[in-house]
This record gives structure tokens, C-alpha cells and sequence, in this order.
């Protein structure tokens, strides 16, 4: 499903969904170079879970 991906893309996609992991968050990931700019975008591109207050 994630072939072709950054390493830790499965991680941060399911993070996601979940609401684990904020907006803000997402963007340093990328900033840091763990996913691309494009993986992050795609990820952000689904519903994002209400576990936790997101921080934009």
C-alpha cells in the first residue's frame, strides 16, 4: 500500500487519521525531511481525527 513511500509515510498517515499528529506538526516532518512536501500534502488530503486538538 505504501510502496514507493518515505519510510515512516504509514506511520504519519495512520497518525493522521487518527489525530495524533497536528497541521503544525505535519509541516516540521517535512520541514525535517522525514516525508517529502508531496507526501505530506497528499496525507493532509484525507480528514484529519479529532484525537487531539489540531495546532495549526
Amino acid at each position: 500500500m505504501f510502496e514507493g513511500k518515505s519510510r515512516y509515510y504509514g506511520h504519519f498517515y495512520y497518525c493522521w487519521l487518527n489525530g495524533t499528529v497536528t497541521t503544525k506538526e505535519m509541516h516540521n516532518i517535512a520541514l525535517n525531511g522525514i516525508l517529502t512536501k508531496d507526501e505530506r500534502t497528499e496525507i493532509m488530503e484525507h480528514p484529519r481525527g479529532d484525537a487531539f486538538p489540531d495546532e495549526v
